[in-house]
């Protein structure tokens, strides 16, 4: 039988699901082109940064699907 805690965290104690707890909610960074996850708050018109350039990026909706954007100056 597999283990789906993470190691690390039983040792401390606290058992936290390594993953399945909640669907992927993820668009792509339009500087860097990498993964950015949002996670199931994300809404339309909210400001994230990518954690891998910095860029800040605003969410955007395509229909059914969140995208991101470059952020304008406020």
């Amino acid at each position: 039988m597999a283990n789906k805690y993470d190691p690390m965290w039983e040792y401390a104690g606290v058992k936290v699901p390594l993953q399945g707890t909640e669907p992927d909610v993820d668009a792509v960074c339009p500087v860097c082109h990498v993964r950015v996850h949002l996670g199931l708050g994300a809404r339309p018109a909210a400001r994230v940064e990518c954690g891998l350039c910095g860029e800040l990026l605003e969410i955007v909706s395509e229909g059914n699907v969140l995208t991101l954007r470059k952020a304008e100056a406020q």
